[in-house]
């Protein structure tokens, strides 16, 4: 009886799959967004007798090289924390005081304007720092500019809450440089956010301050006499 049983539930299953629409996951699809998926599709085509030491910098994983161990001392303030049992509730949705204070002092170091603790808003991650960031700005009829090549997870979040997505390109050969032409091509009174990755992902480029004051003049114009200007989002994940 419990085959049965167990059979019926897979048929149901396969029918609202059919009926849903729902495949398996086509690796070339899952690639779009994931860049996981690109890294398995080039560890499958490496040569097997290849003896060379593969050293992995295409993820966000220093677990998996010595080098980059996780310091003693947050290892300790980690255990401590725990071991007080102080902290065993939920935290601030924008994230505990102390943390957000310094690094609020931190950013006012580098910034012509002072950054207060309640401009801080913590997430366990980049990505979820991309959802807030799209939950808040979307709206019905906007666009969003991201670079091309970029972070896949932005195109897959702007989906998401049904934004309408303009790429402009980078230079390869004045090295990832942003098409300051293609920018201002696409920008319109639409446009929600223009997001700059700096530190690049995936090209691994710095923009220097004069090329960042050169998208800024290039915004210039439209930011002063757009009825929405456009909210500019900078990453620097690695900072």
């Amino acid at each position: 009886m419990p085959l049965i049983s167990n059979n019926l539930k897979k048929k149901k299953m396969e029918n609202k799959l059919s009926k849903w629409g729902f495949n398996n996951g086509d690796s070339k699809e899952k690639s779009l967004f994931s860049i996981r998926s690109v890294l398995e599709t080039i560890m499958e085509n490496l040569k097997e007798d290849d003896e060379r030491v593969m050293i992995h910098l295409g993820r966000g994983d220093p677990s998996s090289i010595p080098c980059f161990r996780t310091s003693p001392v947050a290892e300790d303030a980690i255990f401590g924390a725990v071991r007080s049992a102080k902290f065993n509730g939920y935290a601030p949705a924008a994230g505990i005081y102390p943390a957000r204070r310094s690094i609020a002092e931190y950013l006012s170091h580098d910034l012509p304007h002072h950054v207060s603790p309640d401009d801080v808003f913590l997430t366990p991650g980049a990505n979820q720092a991309i959802e807030v960031v799209m939950s808040v700005l979307a709206r019905p009829g906007a666009n969003i500019l991201f670079p091309k090549p970029g972070y896949p997870f932005y195109d897959a979040r702007a989906a998401c809450s049904n934004l309408e997505v303009r790429h402009f390109d980078l230079l390869p050969e004045k090295g990832w440089k942003v098409d300051l032409e293609s920018v201002e091509a696409l920008v319109d009174d639409h446009t929600i956010a223009i997001v700059i990755i700096n530190p690049g992902n995936p090209c691994g480029n710095v923009f220097t301050s004069e090329h960042l004051q050169e998208i800024a003049e290039c915004l210039q114009n439209y930011l002063e006499y757009s009825a929405n200007p456009a909210t500019i989002v900078q990453e620097r994940l690695w900072d």
